[in-house]
């Protein structure tokens, strides 16, 4: 019987979420508002952070093969 506790719990909570956002709906979309700016700035970052990364890893792996290229000529 635990999981059916945990069922109903879930579901008194979704519907006492909802009735929040639908009492408060003004405000939850002038946070919502103000928070896409926030949102696409911080994932701008991030694809910015993985492009460093990319290129980063893509200039070593040149860099050791070129090196490896040096060594094999010499011998």
């Amino acid at each position: 019987m635990k999981g059916y506790g945990e069922i109903l719990v879930g579901l008194l909570l979704v519907v006492l979420g909802v009735a929040g956002i639908w009492y408060f709906r003004v405000d939850v979309l002038t946070i919502i508002k103000g928070v896409i700016g926030i949102i696409v700035l911080l994932v701008g970052a991030v694809f910015l952070m993985i492009g460093v990364s990319d290129v980063r890893d893509k200039g070593e792996e040149e860099l050791i093969m070129d090196t490896e290229d040096i060594k094999g000529e010499g011998e």
